[in-house]
Protein backbone atom coordinates (compact mmCIF):
# COMPACT_ATOMS: atom_id res chain seq x y z
CA UNK A 1 0.00 0.00 0.00
CA UNK A 2 2.87 2.29 -0.13
CA UNK A 3 3.22 2.71 3.50
CA UNK A 4 3.98 0.25 7.01
CA UNK A 5 0.96 -0.41 8.05
CA UNK A 6 0.53 -1.09 12.18
CA UNK A 7 -0.69 -4.28 12.71
CA UNK A 8 -3.01 -4.16 15.85
CA UNK A 9 -0.43 -5.86 18.30
CA UNK A 10 1.70 -2.98 17.68
CA UNK A 11 -1.02 -0.64 17.80
CA UNK A 12 -1.81 -2.04 21.46
CA UNK A 13 1.50 -1.81 22.41
CA UNK A 14 1.71 1.69 21.46
CA UNK A 15 -1.06 2.36 23.83
CA UNK A 16 0.46 0.94 26.80
CA UNK A 17 3.93 2.57 26.23
CA UNK A 18 6.05 -0.82 26.37
CA UNK A 19 6.39 -3.79 24.19
CA UNK A 20 4.66 -7.32 25.03
CA UNK A 21 7.57 -9.28 25.37
CA UNK A 22 7.91 -13.43 26.23
CA UNK A 23 7.26 -13.42 29.51
CA UNK A 24 3.94 -13.68 31.24
CA UNK A 25 3.02 -10.63 33.25
CA UNK A 26 0.85 -11.27 36.29
CA UNK A 27 -2.63 -11.77 36.03
CA UNK A 28 -3.71 -8.20 37.75
CA UNK A 29 -0.64 -6.10 35.92
CA UNK A 30 -1.68 -7.50 32.49
CA UNK A 31 -5.25 -7.55 32.59
CA UNK A 32 -5.70 -3.85 31.61
CA UNK A 33 -3.75 -4.16 28.88
CA UNK A 34 -4.83 -7.49 27.04
CA UNK A 35 -8.45 -6.03 27.61
CA UNK A 36 -7.62 -2.85 25.32
CA UNK A 37 -5.92 -5.49 22.71
CA UNK A 38 -9.31 -7.75 22.77
CA UNK A 39 -11.69 -4.82 21.85
CA UNK A 40 -9.38 -2.92 19.81
CA UNK A 41 -8.84 -6.33 18.14
CA UNK A 42 -11.95 -7.41 17.95
CA UNK A 43 -13.33 -3.23 16.40
CA UNK A 44 -10.65 -3.44 13.77
CA UNK A 45 -11.10 -7.00 12.43
CA UNK A 46 -14.98 -6.72 12.99
CA UNK A 47 -17.88 -9.04 13.97
CA UNK A 48 -19.49 -11.41 11.56
CA UNK A 49 -22.88 -10.33 11.01
CA UNK A 50 -25.12 -13.34 10.23
CA UNK A 51 -28.81 -13.49 8.73
CA UNK A 52 -30.22 -13.82 12.04
CA UNK A 53 -28.71 -10.67 13.13
CA UNK A 54 -30.65 -9.21 10.12
CA UNK A 55 -33.89 -10.71 11.29
CA UNK A 56 -33.13 -9.75 14.99
CA UNK A 57 -33.02 -6.36 14.31
CA UNK A 58 -36.50 -5.32 12.45
CA UNK A 59 -37.63 -5.37 16.09
CA UNK A 60 -34.90 -3.03 17.84
CA UNK A 61 -34.49 0.51 18.08
CA UNK A 62 -31.51 0.91 16.46
CA UNK A 63 -31.90 -1.77 14.16
CA UNK A 64 -32.99 -0.18 10.44
CA UNK A 65 -29.76 1.79 10.29
CA UNK A 66 -27.76 -1.16 11.04
CA UNK A 67 -29.69 -3.22 8.02
CA UNK A 68 -28.95 -0.13 5.88
CA UNK A 69 -25.88 -0.10 6.97
CA UNK A 70 -25.36 -3.82 5.97
CA UNK A 71 -27.36 -3.12 2.54
CA UNK A 72 -24.29 -0.50 1.64
CA UNK A 73 -21.65 -2.16 2.89
CA UNK A 74 -19.25 -4.00 -0.14
CA UNK A 75 -17.89 -6.51 2.32
CA UNK A 76 -20.62 -8.42 3.09
CA UNK A 77 -21.54 -11.05 0.60
CA UNK A 78 -24.56 -10.07 -2.31
CA UNK A 79 -26.73 -12.57 -0.31
CA UNK A 80 -27.22 -11.21 3.21
CA UNK A 81 -27.34 -7.90 1.86
CA UNK A 82 -30.07 -8.91 -0.79
CA UNK A 83 -31.84 -10.36 3.09
CA UNK A 84 -30.51 -6.60 4.71
CA UNK A 85 -32.53 -5.08 1.41
CA UNK A 86 -36.24 -7.27 1.85
CA UNK A 87 -35.91 -7.27 5.91
CA UNK A 88 -36.29 -3.38 5.39
CA UNK A 89 -39.85 -4.18 3.87
CA UNK A 90 -40.85 -6.96 6.28
CA UNK A 91 -40.33 -5.17 8.96
CA UNK A 92 -43.80 -3.97 10.78
CA UNK A 93 -42.84 -0.93 12.28
CA UNK A 94 -44.66 2.46 12.93
CA UNK A 95 -41.93 5.00 13.63
CA UNK A 96 -39.75 4.02 10.38
CA UNK A 97 -40.80 3.84 6.70
CA UNK A 98 -38.68 0.87 5.15
CA UNK A 99 -39.38 1.21 1.94
CA UNK A 100 -38.23 4.75 1.68
CA UNK A 101 -35.15 3.94 3.69
CA UNK A 102 -35.01 1.10 1.30
CA UNK A 103 -34.82 3.20 -2.07
CA UNK A 104 -32.75 5.73 -0.36
CA UNK A 105 -29.86 2.71 0.04
CA UNK A 106 -30.31 1.44 -2.56
CA UNK A 107 -29.84 4.83 -4.79
CA UNK A 108 -26.66 5.33 -2.64
CA UNK A 109 -25.28 2.37 -3.47
CA UNK A 110 -25.77 2.69 -7.31
CA UNK A 111 -23.82 6.04 -7.45
CA UNK A 112 -21.29 3.92 -6.26
CA UNK A 113 -21.62 1.43 -8.66
CA UNK A 114 -25.23 0.66 -10.63
CA UNK A 115 -24.28 -2.73 -11.75
CA UNK A 116 -24.02 -3.57 -8.24
CA UNK A 117 -27.01 -1.83 -7.13
CA UNK A 118 -28.92 -3.77 -10.20
CA UNK A 119 -27.67 -7.49 -8.53
CA UNK A 120 -28.93 -6.47 -5.41
CA UNK A 121 -32.40 -5.17 -6.97
CA UNK A 122 -32.06 -8.71 -9.55
CA UNK A 123 -31.63 -11.20 -6.84
CA UNK A 124 -34.76 -9.21 -4.36
CA UNK A 125 -37.44 -10.38 -7.41
CA UNK A 126 -38.54 -13.53 -6.67
CA UNK A 127 -38.70 -13.11 -2.76
CA UNK A 128 -40.53 -9.64 -3.71
CA UNK A 129 -42.86 -11.26 -5.92
CA UNK A 130 -44.08 -14.18 -3.04
CA UNK A 131 -43.85 -11.12 -0.53
CA UNK A 132 -47.18 -8.98 -2.80
CA UNK A 133 -48.71 -12.47 -3.79
CA UNK A 134 -49.00 -13.37 0.10
CA UNK A 135 -47.13 -16.72 -0.85
CA UNK A 136 -44.38 -15.69 1.31
CA UNK A 137 -46.62 -14.15 3.86
CA UNK A 138 -47.80 -15.78 6.81
CA UNK A 139 -49.31 -12.74 7.58
CA UNK A 140 -51.89 -12.51 4.43
CA UNK A 141 -55.46 -11.60 4.78
CA UNK A 142 -58.18 -13.75 4.00
CA UNK A 143 -59.19 -12.23 0.20
CA UNK A 144 -62.45 -10.38 1.35
CA UNK A 145 -60.56 -8.39 3.74
CA UNK A 146 -58.15 -7.44 0.79
CA UNK A 147 -54.15 -7.58 0.83
CA UNK A 148 -52.22 -7.75 3.93
CA UNK A 149 -50.23 -4.42 5.26
CA UNK A 150 -47.31 -6.22 4.18
CA UNK A 151 -48.29 -7.42 0.60
CA UNK A 152 -48.97 -3.78 0.15
CA UNK A 153 -45.50 -2.42 1.26
CA UNK A 154 -43.78 -4.97 -1.24
CA UNK A 155 -45.82 -3.87 -4.17
CA UNK A 156 -44.96 -0.38 -3.03
CA UNK A 157 -41.22 -1.05 -3.04
CA UNK A 158 -41.02 -3.51 -6.44
CA UNK A 159 -42.75 -0.18 -8.18
CA UNK A 160 -40.00 2.02 -6.40
CA UNK A 161 -37.23 -0.44 -7.29
CA UNK A 162 -37.83 -0.85 -11.22
CA UNK A 163 -35.77 1.60 -12.69
CA UNK A 164 -32.56 0.32 -10.57
CA UNK A 165 -33.28 -3.61 -12.32
CA UNK A 166 -31.66 -5.36 -15.04
CA UNK A 167 -33.60 -5.61 -18.23
CA UNK A 168 -35.53 -9.14 -17.46
CA UNK A 169 -36.17 -8.38 -14.11
CA UNK A 170 -37.36 -5.01 -15.10
CA UNK A 171 -40.04 -6.65 -16.95
CA UNK A 172 -40.75 -9.19 -14.23
CA UNK A 173 -40.99 -6.40 -11.84
CA UNK A 174 -44.14 -4.32 -13.92
CA UNK A 175 -45.91 -7.40 -14.61
CA UNK A 176 -45.61 -8.16 -10.53
CA UNK A 177 -47.12 -5.23 -9.79
CA UNK A 178 -49.65 -4.44 -12.22
CA UNK A 179 -50.45 -7.62 -11.70
CA UNK A 180 -50.92 -7.15 -8.17
CA UNK A 181 -53.71 -4.14 -8.68
CA UNK A 182 -55.52 -7.11 -11.64
CA UNK A 183 -56.13 -9.31 -8.44
CA UNK A 184 -58.32 -7.22 -7.04
CA UNK A 185 -58.48 -3.75 -8.84
CA UNK A 186 -61.38 -2.64 -6.82
CA UNK A 187 -60.25 -3.08 -3.20
CA UNK A 188 -56.59 -2.61 -4.45
CA UNK A 189 -56.27 0.52 -6.74
CA UNK A 190 -55.60 2.98 -4.19
CA UNK A 191 -53.67 0.39 -1.87
CA UNK A 192 -50.61 1.79 -0.26
CA UNK A 193 -48.42 4.69 -1.26
CA UNK A 194 -48.79 4.31 -5.16
CA UNK A 195 -52.27 4.45 -6.42
CA UNK A 196 -52.94 1.93 -10.13
CA UNK A 197 -53.55 4.91 -12.03
CA UNK A 198 -50.46 6.91 -10.86
CA UNK A 199 -48.19 3.29 -11.84
CA UNK A 200 -49.82 2.47 -15.60
CA UNK A 201 -49.36 5.97 -16.22
CA UNK A 202 -45.63 6.49 -15.13
CA UNK A 203 -44.98 2.45 -16.49
CA UNK A 204 -46.93 2.99 -19.92
CA UNK A 205 -47.70 0.87 -22.55
CA UNK A 206 -46.67 -2.82 -20.82
CA UNK A 207 -48.88 -2.14 -17.66
CA UNK A 208 -51.55 -1.02 -20.18
CA UNK A 209 -51.42 -4.03 -21.75
CA UNK A 210 -51.80 -6.28 -18.30
CA UNK A 211 -55.00 -4.66 -17.48
CA UNK A 212 -56.82 -5.99 -20.71
CA UNK A 213 -56.44 -9.18 -17.89
CA UNK A 214 -58.20 -7.47 -15.62
CA UNK A 215 -61.48 -6.69 -17.35
CA UNK A 216 -64.18 -8.92 -16.70
CA UNK A 217 -68.51 -8.65 -16.97
CA UNK A 218 -68.81 -9.31 -13.41
CA UNK A 219 -66.12 -6.46 -11.82
CA UNK A 220 -67.78 -3.25 -10.22
CA UNK A 221 -68.35 -0.78 -12.67
CA UNK A 222 -66.13 1.89 -11.62
CA UNK A 223 -63.30 -0.84 -12.09
CA UNK A 224 -64.54 -1.64 -15.04
CA UNK A 225 -64.65 2.26 -16.74
CA UNK A 226 -61.53 3.16 -14.71
CA UNK A 227 -59.33 0.30 -16.41
CA UNK A 228 -60.61 1.20 -19.94
CA UNK A 229 -59.65 4.87 -19.53
CA UNK A 230 -56.00 3.96 -18.31
CA UNK A 231 -55.87 1.50 -21.20
CA UNK A 232 -57.18 4.25 -23.73
CA UNK A 233 -54.55 6.70 -22.18
CA UNK A 234 -51.48 4.64 -22.10
CA UNK A 235 -52.03 1.61 -24.46
CA UNK A 236 -50.18 1.18 -27.63
CA UNK A 237 -52.28 0.51 -30.57
CA UNK A 238 -52.04 -3.55 -30.12
CA UNK A 239 -53.23 -3.52 -26.66
CA UNK A 240 -56.04 -1.02 -27.42
CA UNK A 241 -57.05 -3.22 -30.00
CA UNK A 242 -57.24 -6.15 -27.53
CA UNK A 243 -59.15 -4.28 -24.76
CA UNK A 244 -61.95 -3.02 -27.62
CA UNK A 245 -62.84 -6.94 -28.73
CA UNK A 246 -62.60 -7.47 -24.67
CA UNK A 247 -64.74 -5.27 -23.73
CA UNK A 248 -67.28 -5.53 -26.60
CA UNK A 249 -67.44 -9.13 -25.64
CA UNK A 250 -68.05 -8.23 -22.07
CA UNK A 251 -71.05 -6.00 -23.18
CA UNK A 252 -72.01 -8.98 -24.79
CA UNK A 253 -71.83 -10.94 -22.22
CA UNK A 254 -73.89 -8.89 -19.90
CA UNK A 255 -77.33 -8.92 -22.54
CA UNK A 256 -76.44 -12.87 -22.82
CA UNK A 257 -79.02 -14.91 -20.22
CA UNK A 258 -76.27 -16.59 -18.23
CA UNK A 259 -75.19 -13.36 -16.68
CA UNK A 260 -78.67 -12.47 -15.89
CA UNK A 261 -78.74 -15.56 -14.21
CA UNK A 262 -75.56 -15.14 -12.31
CA UNK A 263 -77.39 -11.70 -11.21
CA UNK A 264 -80.37 -13.76 -10.07
CA UNK A 265 -78.41 -16.12 -8.08
CA UNK A 266 -76.31 -13.13 -6.36
CA UNK A 267 -79.33 -11.67 -5.04
CA UNK A 268 -81.06 -14.67 -4.01
CA UNK A 269 -78.03 -15.27 -1.57
CA UNK A 270 -78.51 -11.33 -0.26
CA UNK A 271 -82.32 -11.93 0.39
CA UNK A 272 -81.97 -14.81 2.22
CA UNK A 273 -78.72 -13.71 4.21
CA UNK A 274 -81.01 -10.82 5.21
CA UNK A 275 -84.07 -12.40 6.37
CA UNK A 276 -83.35 -16.31 6.67
CA UNK A 277 -85.86 -16.84 4.42
CA UNK A 278 -86.08 -20.35 2.57
CA UNK A 279 -88.23 -19.16 -0.12
CA UNK A 280 -88.28 -15.81 -1.95
CA UNK A 281 -90.12 -14.38 -4.48
CA UNK A 282 -89.02 -14.91 -7.99
CA UNK A 283 -90.63 -12.28 -9.71
CA UNK A 284 -88.99 -9.82 -7.57
CA UNK A 285 -85.40 -11.20 -7.92
CA UNK A 286 -85.91 -11.19 -12.03
CA UNK A 287 -87.06 -7.47 -11.72
CA UNK A 288 -84.04 -6.54 -9.87
CA UNK A 289 -81.90 -8.82 -11.70
CA UNK A 290 -82.89 -6.82 -15.44
CA UNK A 291 -82.33 -3.48 -13.20
CA UNK A 292 -79.17 -4.26 -12.06
CA UNK A 293 -78.21 -5.91 -15.72
CA UNK A 294 -78.82 -2.73 -17.15
CA UNK A 295 -77.10 -0.80 -14.29
CA UNK A 296 -73.85 -2.89 -15.47
CA UNK A 297 -74.44 -2.23 -19.00
CA UNK A 298 -74.86 1.58 -18.54
CA UNK A 299 -72.45 2.53 -15.86
CA UNK A 300 -69.98 -0.32 -16.56
CA UNK A 301 -69.89 -1.67 -19.96
CA UNK A 302 -70.96 1.80 -22.09
CA UNK A 303 -69.04 4.30 -20.17
CA UNK A 304 -66.07 2.18 -20.59
CA UNK A 305 -66.39 1.52 -24.34
CA UNK A 306 -66.41 5.31 -24.52
CA UNK A 307 -62.56 5.42 -23.79
CA UNK A 308 -61.77 2.92 -26.69
CA UNK A 309 -64.46 4.63 -28.94
CA UNK A 310 -62.07 5.12 -31.55
CA UNK A 311 -61.51 1.74 -32.51
CA UNK A 312 -63.88 0.12 -35.39
CA UNK A 313 -64.93 -2.73 -33.12
CA UNK A 314 -66.09 -0.57 -30.16
CA UNK A 315 -67.46 2.31 -32.81
CA UNK A 316 -69.60 -0.56 -34.55
CA UNK A 317 -71.17 -2.23 -31.67
CA UNK A 318 -72.56 1.00 -30.01
CA UNK A 319 -73.93 2.21 -32.85
CA UNK A 320 -75.40 -1.19 -33.33
CA UNK A 321 -77.11 -0.82 -29.58
CA UNK A 322 -78.09 2.84 -30.52
CA UNK A 323 -80.08 1.47 -33.69
CA UNK A 324 -81.99 -1.50 -31.76
CA UNK A 325 -85.33 -0.33 -30.71
CA UNK A 326 -87.53 -2.14 -28.39
CA UNK A 327 -89.47 -4.82 -29.40
CA UNK A 328 -93.17 -3.84 -30.90
CA UNK A 329 -95.00 -4.30 -27.57
CA UNK A 330 -92.32 -4.13 -24.95
CA UNK A 331 -93.87 -3.23 -21.58
CA UNK A 332 -93.15 0.90 -21.20
CA UNK A 333 -90.59 0.04 -18.72
CA UNK A 334 -88.58 -2.26 -20.16
CA UNK A 335 -88.95 -0.13 -23.31
CA UNK A 336 -87.59 2.75 -21.37
CA UNK A 337 -84.49 0.78 -20.06
CA UNK A 338 -83.61 -0.77 -23.62
CA UNK A 339 -83.32 3.65 -24.51
CA UNK A 340 -81.42 4.27 -21.79
CA UNK A 341 -79.07 1.95 -23.19
CA UNK A 342 -79.28 3.44 -26.73
CA UNK A 343 -78.46 6.87 -25.42
CA UNK A 344 -76.05 5.65 -23.26
CA UNK A 345 -74.17 4.10 -26.36
CA UNK A 346 -74.36 7.31 -28.37
CA UNK A 347 -73.25 9.51 -25.17
CA UNK A 348 -70.02 6.92 -25.46
CA UNK A 349 -69.50 7.61 -29.29
CA UNK A 350 -68.97 11.55 -28.86
CA UNK A 351 -66.16 12.45 -30.96
CA UNK A 352 -65.37 9.37 -32.69
CA UNK A 353 -68.55 9.14 -34.50
CA UNK A 354 -67.43 8.51 -38.27
CA UNK A 355 -68.88 9.91 -41.60
CA UNK A 356 -69.39 6.20 -43.02
CA UNK A 357 -71.93 6.39 -40.25
CA UNK A 358 -73.52 9.73 -40.81
CA UNK A 359 -76.80 7.83 -42.76
CA UNK A 360 -77.21 5.55 -39.71
CA UNK A 361 -77.24 8.54 -37.76
CA UNK A 362 -79.27 10.78 -39.41
CA UNK A 363 -81.77 7.59 -39.50
CA UNK A 364 -82.18 7.57 -35.67
CA UNK A 365 -82.23 11.95 -35.32
CA UNK A 366 -85.03 12.02 -37.98
CA UNK A 367 -87.08 9.29 -36.79
CA UNK A 368 -90.22 10.05 -35.11
CA UNK A 369 -90.55 6.83 -33.51
CA UNK A 370 -87.62 7.93 -31.45
CA UNK A 371 -87.80 8.98 -27.91
CA UNK A 372 -86.33 12.77 -28.09
CA UNK A 373 -83.01 11.38 -25.74
CA UNK A 374 -82.22 9.24 -28.05
CA UNK A 375 -82.56 11.72 -30.88
CA UNK A 376 -80.77 14.54 -29.48
CA UNK A 377 -77.76 12.38 -28.77
CA UNK A 378 -77.72 11.32 -32.38
CA UNK A 379 -78.28 14.78 -33.90
CA UNK A 380 -74.97 15.19 -31.83
CA UNK A 381 -73.00 12.81 -33.23
CA UNK A 382 -74.22 14.71 -36.80
CA UNK A 383 -72.50 17.55 -35.18
CA UNK A 384 -69.44 15.86 -34.16
CA UNK A 385 -68.88 14.70 -38.37
CA UNK A 386 -69.62 17.71 -39.49
CA UNK A 387 -70.86 16.30 -43.29
CA UNK A 388 -72.18 18.73 -45.50
CA UNK A 389 -73.86 15.57 -46.74
CA UNK A 390 -75.80 16.16 -43.92
CA UNK A 391 -77.37 19.42 -44.88
CA UNK A 392 -80.00 17.97 -46.93
CA UNK A 393 -81.56 15.65 -44.59
CA UNK A 394 -81.80 18.67 -42.28
CA UNK A 395 -83.68 21.18 -44.58
CA UNK A 396 -87.26 19.52 -43.73
CA UNK A 397 -86.69 19.91 -40.24
CA UNK A 398 -85.55 23.79 -40.24
CA UNK A 399 -88.64 24.46 -42.61
CA UNK A 400 -91.42 22.69 -40.31
CA UNK A 401 -94.32 25.33 -39.72
CA UNK A 402 -95.48 22.83 -37.21
CA UNK A 403 -96.28 24.81 -34.00
CA UNK A 404 -96.17 21.22 -31.53
CA UNK A 405 -93.23 22.59 -28.84
CA UNK A 406 -91.92 19.15 -29.88
CA UNK A 407 -91.86 19.87 -33.33
CA UNK A 408 -90.18 23.44 -33.01
CA UNK A 409 -87.75 21.95 -30.50
CA UNK A 410 -86.76 19.68 -33.32
CA UNK A 411 -86.48 22.80 -35.86
CA UNK A 412 -84.01 24.75 -33.77
CA UNK A 413 -81.83 21.39 -33.40
CA UNK A 414 -81.81 21.26 -36.78
CA UNK A 415 -81.60 24.79 -37.80
CA UNK A 416 -78.36 24.51 -34.87
CA UNK A 417 -76.67 22.10 -37.03
CA UNK A 418 -77.17 23.17 -40.71
CA UNK A 419 -75.48 26.57 -39.36
CA UNK A 420 -72.63 24.80 -37.36
CA UNK A 421 -71.76 22.52 -40.41
CA UNK A 422 -72.54 25.07 -43.03
CA UNK A 423 -70.87 27.98 -41.41
CA UNK A 424 -71.46 31.62 -42.85
CA UNK A 425 -71.89 30.27 -46.28
CA UNK A 426 -74.98 29.06 -45.96
CA UNK A 427 -76.82 32.18 -43.56
CA UNK A 428 -78.55 33.47 -46.24
CA UNK A 429 -80.26 30.36 -47.52
CA UNK A 430 -81.02 29.66 -43.53
CA UNK A 431 -82.89 32.28 -43.09
CA UNK A 432 -84.63 32.01 -46.32
CA UNK A 433 -86.00 28.36 -45.73
CA UNK A 434 -87.03 29.41 -41.87
CA UNK A 435 -91.19 28.86 -42.80
CA UNK A 436 -92.61 32.33 -42.52
CA UNK A 437 -96.47 31.12 -42.49
CA UNK A 438 -98.54 33.50 -40.76
CA UNK A 439 -99.55 31.08 -38.24
CA UNK A 440 -95.85 29.95 -37.30
CA UNK A 441 -94.42 30.91 -33.97
CA UNK A 442 -91.16 30.74 -32.65
CA UNK A 443 -89.92 30.58 -29.05
CA UNK A 444 -87.21 33.53 -27.44
CA UNK A 445 -84.53 30.39 -27.28
CA UNK A 446 -84.68 29.52 -30.85
CA UNK A 447 -84.17 32.60 -32.28
CA UNK A 448 -81.14 33.74 -30.06
CA UNK A 449 -79.79 30.01 -30.50
CA UNK A 450 -79.76 30.71 -33.74
CA UNK A 451 -78.28 33.99 -33.15
CA UNK A 452 -75.72 32.88 -30.78
CA UNK A 453 -74.46 30.13 -33.43
CA UNK A 454 -73.87 33.14 -36.08
CA UNK A 455 -71.97 34.62 -33.94
CA UNK A 456 -69.26 32.24 -32.87
CA UNK A 457 -68.78 31.21 -36.33
CA UNK A 458 -64.90 32.01 -37.41
CA UNK A 459 -65.93 34.23 -39.98
CA UNK A 460 -69.33 35.97 -38.26
CA UNK A 461 -71.76 37.07 -41.27
CA UNK A 462 -71.74 40.98 -39.78
CA UNK A 463 -72.55 42.72 -43.11
CA UNK A 464 -75.36 39.93 -43.81
CA UNK A 465 -76.79 40.24 -40.61
CA UNK A 466 -76.69 44.35 -40.37
CA UNK A 467 -78.51 44.12 -43.63
CA UNK A 468 -82.04 42.10 -41.63
CA UNK A 469 -82.55 44.67 -39.61
CA UNK A 470 -84.71 45.51 -42.69
CA UNK A 471 -86.04 42.03 -43.24
CA UNK A 472 -89.87 41.90 -43.88
CA UNK A 473 -89.83 38.84 -41.57
CA UNK A 474 -90.36 39.64 -38.14
CA UNK A 475 -88.34 36.75 -36.49
CA UNK A 476 -85.31 37.29 -38.77
CA UNK A 477 -85.19 40.90 -37.87
CA UNK A 478 -85.19 39.60 -33.88
CA UNK A 479 -82.06 37.15 -34.89
CA UNK A 480 -80.58 40.17 -36.37
CA UNK A 481 -81.01 42.16 -33.68
CA UNK A 482 -79.85 39.32 -31.02
CA UNK A 483 -76.79 38.49 -33.26
CA UNK A 484 -75.87 42.41 -33.22
CA UNK A 485 -75.95 42.58 -29.42
CA UNK A 486 -73.29 39.98 -29.36
CA UNK A 487 -71.24 41.46 -32.20
CA UNK A 488 -71.96 44.67 -33.37
CA UNK A 489 -70.55 48.22 -32.15
CA UNK A 490 -71.78 51.55 -31.11
CA UNK A 491 -72.01 52.43 -34.61
CA UNK A 492 -75.06 49.60 -34.97
CA UNK A 493 -76.48 51.17 -32.16
CA UNK A 494 -78.71 53.77 -34.86
CA UNK A 495 -80.02 51.06 -36.90
CA UNK A 496 -80.90 48.93 -33.92
CA UNK A 497 -82.53 51.57 -32.30
CA UNK A 498 -84.88 52.56 -35.74
CA UNK A 499 -86.36 49.31 -34.42
CA UNK A 500 -87.72 50.44 -30.84
CA UNK A 501 -90.57 51.29 -32.68
CA UNK A 502 -91.27 48.18 -34.65
CA UNK A 503 -95.09 46.95 -33.15
CA UNK A 504 -95.02 44.15 -35.19
CA UNK A 505 -96.24 41.20 -32.77
CA UNK A 506 -94.35 38.39 -31.87
CA UNK A 507 -95.75 34.72 -31.96
CA UNK A 508 -94.37 31.98 -29.64
CA UNK A 509 -95.61 30.85 -25.90
CA UNK A 510 -93.13 32.68 -24.17
CA UNK A 511 -92.94 36.07 -25.02
CA UNK A 512 -94.99 37.57 -23.05
CA UNK A 513 -93.35 35.75 -19.83
CA UNK A 514 -90.19 38.32 -20.80
CA UNK A 515 -92.37 40.91 -21.98
CA UNK A 516 -91.38 41.23 -24.99
CA UNK A 517 -94.60 40.93 -26.91
CA UNK A 518 -93.20 43.05 -30.33
CA UNK A 519 -89.80 43.86 -32.12
CA UNK A 520 -89.98 46.78 -30.77
CA UNK A 521 -89.13 45.31 -27.50
CA UNK A 522 -86.61 42.57 -28.55
CA UNK A 523 -84.91 45.53 -29.40
CA UNK A 524 -84.83 47.45 -26.19
CA UNK A 525 -83.48 44.57 -25.04
CA UNK A 526 -80.76 43.74 -27.28
CA UNK A 527 -79.81 47.42 -27.69
CA UNK A 528 -79.47 47.35 -23.69
CA UNK A 529 -77.53 44.22 -24.05
CA UNK A 530 -75.27 45.77 -26.49
CA UNK A 531 -74.75 48.71 -24.47
CA UNK A 532 -73.38 46.80 -21.33
CA UNK A 533 -70.80 44.45 -23.62
CA UNK A 534 -69.70 47.78 -25.20
CA UNK A 535 -69.55 49.12 -21.88
CA UNK A 536 -66.66 46.43 -20.57
CA UNK A 537 -62.86 47.44 -20.80
CA UNK A 538 -61.65 45.09 -23.60
CA UNK A 539 -64.34 43.04 -23.47
CA UNK A 540 -63.79 39.79 -25.80
CA UNK A 541 -66.21 39.42 -28.31
CA UNK A 542 -68.80 36.55 -28.26
CA UNK A 543 -67.05 34.05 -30.28
CA UNK A 544 -66.23 29.99 -30.45
CA UNK A 545 -65.36 29.67 -27.43
CA UNK A 546 -68.48 30.78 -25.99
CA UNK A 547 -71.63 27.91 -25.80
CA UNK A 548 -74.68 28.32 -27.58
CA UNK A 549 -78.08 27.45 -25.52
CA UNK A 550 -79.72 24.62 -27.30
CA UNK A 551 -83.38 23.01 -26.64
CA UNK A 552 -81.87 20.68 -23.99
CA UNK A 553 -80.63 23.52 -21.75
CA UNK A 554 -76.62 22.12 -23.07
CA UNK A 555 -73.98 22.91 -25.23
CA UNK A 556 -75.30 22.40 -29.00
CA UNK A 557 -74.02 20.03 -31.41
CA UNK A 558 -70.52 21.14 -33.32
CA UNK A 559 -70.41 23.69 -30.70
CA UNK A 560 -66.85 22.73 -29.99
Amino acid sequence: MGEDVMGPLQFAQSIVGRPFGPRLPSLRRASAPVLVLLTLATALTGCKVTSQDVQSWKGTVKGPRKIVAVLKAERYPLALRTEAALALIEMERRDVDGVAQLQQAIQAVKSRDEAESQQLVDGMVPRLRGLMSGVDNAQEHEEAAGPSDLSTRAKDAAYLLIPFAGAEKRAELIDAVVGWYVVDFNRRALAGNYSAEQVVRSLGARAASILVDALNAQMPTQALVKIAEMIGQQGDDATKTRAAGRLVAIEQEMEAAPFLEWLKGEIRSQIQERSHAEEVNEARVEAVATLNREKFINEGALPAMKHLAGQETVRARLLTIAQTAPAEGLAAPLAGLVNTRRTNALKALEGNASEAQLPQFLAIALDDNNPSGVRDYAFDRIGDIRSEAAIPRLWPLVESADNDRGKKRLRWRGGELVLAIGGDAIVGQFLTNLPSDREVTYEPEELEGYATRMSQMTQPPIALMRRQLRNSKWFVRIIALRFLQRRGTAADQASMTRLVHDSAATAGDDWARLHQETVGKVAEDAIHQLEDRLAQPAAPAEGAGDAATTPDGGAPAGSN
